[in-house]
């Protein structure tokens, strides 16, 4: 593994530290999550994108989902160290 030093704003230092205890991790893996998201969103794999695409269609089709905060919810108590069960999808109302 290498070292990487970055500089951060008083304000973004204590937005990672907050949202670091909120998810009940280390502020070290919060960012190198948040790193690891940007990633993926930045992500140039086509196969990404498609797979994406994919799951869009099959929610407009079906109109199946997990709400926002339920997966939120669920990774943040995994984060945690719990073991809870999968959240499952259901259809959203418009």
């Amino acid at each position: 593994m290498t070292n990487t030093t970055i500089q951060l704003s008083a304000e973004l230092q204590a937005a990672i530290t907050k949202a670091a205890e909120r998810a009940g991790i280390t502020e070290h893996d919060y960012v190198l999550a948040a790193i690891s998201e940007k990633l993926i969103w930045d992500s140039p794999d086509p196969d990404v994108h498609d797979e994406a695409e994919r799951r869009w269609q099959q929610f407009l089709q079906t109109g199946m989902a997990i709400p926002h905060e339920e997966v939120i919810e669920y990774w943040e108590r995994r984060l945690a160290g719990e073991q809870v069960p999968r959240p499952v999808a259901r259809k959203i109302k418009a």
